[in-house]
């Protein structure tokens, strides 16, 4: 995939309870306004989850939405912001590929007077000085839960391998460091053998995870960052006849709730990408009022284990 039109707009205006608890009435009579949102990468679950989100949340603020998608490559998702830029949208949200990167376009953005949000994936400290907030999930409480979790399950020993997303993204560095600092807060015994990217792919940590088996035969615990990527190792864990490795992410994808359910993953933090798609609309509706809006948005996590996914399962996606 390596451009995407809109996916759907949404143009209406409804009034809505929910609405209501946190902004007040959303009123018929609001002009709509207009939402460019450039992803990382359209082909993940959590996006799916952001722009239906989004869509849903795009009826009651009556937004109107164009979504471009360019597949992990930073200069194509340069190209993307300033198509954006074009269009003179009331607000341009970007899903940073690389945080770095995209500093300079934001900063175009921002000169055109156009105010930017950052959502899933931040840009760096430089980057903050032209945009109005980050929309995301609590990356580093993810990890510091699934660091609880591992301590928990594993009696605070063992041999991790950590499989992460692209190096260097926002929720790369936190979810490492939230899990880093849980153990530690454990006093637990755990060696890391390995931190290796599998740039948020199920078929890269499949391929990732056969290495580390052959590198580190005394692995008993894996940390993919997110939950295809664990769903990955895990699958070539399988292939491989190797028993006593438990496996954890970071998602709450139907799919891993089902394999912690099975028995095959110890557990995951639930990412609700959804919410991270309805609280950039109403981020971007406060911004085109003239409100404030706070400079981190992060919608809540939790831990999903063997003992309570049953009663989470309906919040799994």
């Amino acid at each position: 995939m390596n451009y995407k039109m809109p996916v759907r707009s949404g143009g209406f205006a409804l009034l809505a309870v929910a609405a209501m608890a946190i902004h007040g009435q959303a009123f018929a009579a609001d002009p709509a306004f207009s939402i460019c949102v450039v992803h990382n990468n359209a082909d993940h679950p959590s996006i799916t989850a952001i722009v239906n989100g989004m869509n849903d949340e795009a009826k009651i603020y009556n937004a109107n939405i164009t979504y471009f998608d360019p597949a992990f490559d930073p200069q194509k998702q340069a190209a993307m912001v300033e198509d954006c830029i074009a269009r003179k949208p009331s607000v341009i949200a970007v899903n940073a590929v690389d945080p770095a990167a995209v500093v300079q376009v934001i900063k175009k953005a921002h000169e055109a007077g156009i105010p930017v949000v950052m959502q899933n994936a931040d840009t760096n400290d430089a980057g903050h000085a032209f945009t109005r907030t980050f929309v995301g999930s609590a990356s580093y409480e993810q990890g510091y839960a699934v660091g609880q979790m591992i301590a928990k399950a594993t009696g605070g020993k063992g041999n991790m391998v950590l499989i992460t997303g692209k190096p260097g993204q926002f929720d790369v560095v936190q979810r490492s460091n939230g899990a880093k600092a849980a153990l530690a807060d454990a006093k637990a015994d755990i060696k890391i053998l390995a931190e290796e990217p599998a740039d948020w792919s199920k078929d890269k940590a499949l391929t990732v995870m056969q290495d580390l088996l052959t590198r580190h035969p005394d692995i008993n615990i894996v940390f993919g960052q997110d939950d295809p990527m664990a769903l990955g190792a895990l699958q070539a864990i399988k292939a491989s006849g190797t028993e006593g490795i438990k496996v954890f992410g970071v998602n709450g994808n139907k799919d891993a709730c089902d394999a912690i359910k099975a028995g095959d993953m110890y557990g995951t933090a639930m990412q609700l990408s959804y919410m991270v798609g309805v609280y950039t609309v109403r981020a971007a509706y406060d911004i085109v009022k003239g409100r404030q809006v706070p400079a981190r948005i992060l919608a809540p996590t939790a831990p999903v284990t063997p003992e309570n996914v049953a009663s989470l399962y309906d919040q799994c996606w």
